[in-house]
């Protein structure tokens, strides 16, 4: 009986293992909400953390890496910092497990729409979503998420739930307060008519020096402007022309093989197997023969 029950507990501590440690893959879509001749987005960089990733503050000067994402739609520091378990401002929540992270795009522009598949823990390393993308054309604006724990993954990760929210709603785009807004120097001109030149090469722009802040009237303040007639469609915070913001992102997991039972599921059947074993063997040991003939 004694070794029964040895079976029985190294059984379940295996499958419960075999929970703690697994993955699942989730489908991330980005589906741009703009109209003809509206804003686009760089390529969206995303990072699945367990909610000790701050990308910003707002009203508070923007970090390095996040400032050249925001003016030349280059992730690759916030890459860095996140790839080693770091902030952009300070959170205090230390990272458990290991972080995933990707870019989805090229670039997201007016009617389009892109996605990627990444495999997620689901031992709480990845249970919350952030994003960060360039809103185009611009000098230093962004949509981001300000709070780590905005978008709770847990729901997406454990079950069939969908995880679906827009982004740069009427409000809510900033502006990185790091270079001077001018259609002269801004990233992304070629995608709208009737825009200058524009950014030549990374960083062209004059220093700002300010501070993250809300955008209350996109383009309006931009030096060397075509005019705001010709701007029309880029007002993203015109909420007859975005009413679903500039874009809605979809998370959803995606089962690649139906047919195999989830860990937790393999957990209770193989429970109940363990545990009907012995009552097996009990009943066939006490089982009574017919009397022979």
């Amino acid at each position: 009986m004694k070794r029964r029950a040895i079976l029985f507990a190294a059984g379940v501590s295996l499958l419960l293992a075999m929970t703690t440690a697994s993955a699942v893959p989730i489908r991330i879509t980005i589906t741009s909400n703009a109209p003809a001749n509206g804003v686009s987005l760089t390529p969206m960089w995303v990072g699945f953390h367990n909610g000790s990733f701050d990308s910003y503050d707002g009203g508070a000067p923007a970090a390095p890496a996040l400032e050249r994402l925001a003016e030349d739609g280059n992730a690759g520091p916030i890459s860095t910092v996140f790839g080693a378990n770091g902030t952009l401002v300070t959170t205090g929540v230390a990272q458990v497990g290991t972080r995933v992270q990707g870019s989805i795009g090229g670039l997201i522009v007016p009617g389009g729409s892109v996605s990627s598949i990444f495999d997620l823990a689901t031992d709480g390393s990845n249970g919350f979503f952030s994003y960060a993308s360039m809103v185009l054309p611009s000098n230093d604006y962004f949509v981001a998420n300000g709070s780590p724990t905005a978008h709770d993954l847990t729901g997406v990760l454990i079950s069939d739930a969908v995880l679906s929210f827009n982004i740069g709603n009427a409000g809510t785009v900033n502006d990185a307060g790091t270079e001077v807004n001018d259609f002269n120097t801004s990233a992304g001109n070629g995608l709208v008519a009737g825009l200058p030149a524009g950014q030549g090469g990374a960083d062209q722009g004059a220093d700002e020096n300010g501070v993250i802040t809300n955008i209350a009237n996109p383009f309006a303040n931009f030096a060397n402007s075509p005019g705001l007639a010709a701007l029309a469609a880029l007002n993203f915070n015109n909420t007859s022309l975005y009413p679903n913001g500039i874009a809605t992102i979809t998370i959803e997991r995606i089962d690649t093989d139906p047919g195999v039972p989830e860990p937790g599921v393999m957990l209770l059947l193989a429970a109940g197997a363990f545990g009907f074993l012995p009552a097996a063997r009990r009943r066939k040991a006490h089982r009574v023969l017919p009397p022979r003939a």
